[in-house]
């Protein structure tokens, strides 16, 4: 018989602590950005001290990287496999991925946008590591957005001389851009009609929408 590891007490416990240290330091950086969110801030708001903010993570990088990972979890769960992982048409995958994302800053902030969008803003010309690592995660989404057209390229909804992962980058910039746009003018209306205009800008078979 093949015993299994189990983590001790004093493993989960630190475990918890651990990612309690992330959640809080991605809610601030959600809403105040990275550099303006301080470690002193992040250990306040995560409940923990100093010391045991440093014995998991040694510098700013090493927790900004973490948020990363964490904002990319988030993004897969919460918006690609809701949208992706169900029984339907590659083109309803598709739309209800721009139904949800347009639905995104309201959940939680109507000013804040796409946290990994805005990371990518923030920081992609100031430090080649996260600027690595984000477009990890960029090329994550699009490779998965791209299955699903590709999907729908074999039902017959797109045409199949384009590649897929032309179609998803093109598609996924256009609401990654209504986003920007909507963190300045905080109008809900207009994301989500932009992101709708992103959805029926690909090549579908038939333009007419029923729903």
């Amino acid at each position: 018989m093949v015993e299994t590891a189990t983590e001790t007490p004093k493993g989960l416990k630190a475990s918890a602590t651990k990612q309690k240290i992330i959640e809080a330091a991605a809610r601030l950086v959600y809403h105040r950005g990275f550099h303006a969110t301080s470690l002193d801030m992040v250990a306040q708001a995560a409940l923990v001290n100093r010391g045991s903010l440093y014995y998991f993570f040694r510098s700013k990088k090493n927790l900004g990287l973490a948020v990363i990972d964490h904002y990319e979890s988030l993004l897969h769960e919460n918006y690609l496999a809701p949208s992706f992982d169900i029984e339907a048409s590659g083109r309803e995958k598709i739309r209800r991925l721009a139904e949800s994302y347009a639905r995104m800053p309201i959940q939680d902030s109507p000013c804040c946008g796409c946290p990994i969008g805005n990371l990518s803003l923030e920081l992609s010309a100031l430090d080649e590591g996260m600027r690595v690592r984000l477009k990890e995660v960029w090329d994550g989404v699009f490779e998965r957005i791209a299955l699903v057209l590709a999907q729908s390229q074999e039902d017959g909804d797109l045409p199949g001389n384009i590649a897929p992962l032309v179609y998803a980058r093109s598609f996924f910039s256009q609401i990654q851009g209504a986003h920007i746009i909507a963190r300045c003018s905080q109008d809900e209306a207009s994301l989500y009609e932009d992101c709708e205009r992103a959805f029926m800008s690909l090549p579908w078979a038939q333009k007419e929408e029923t729903r």
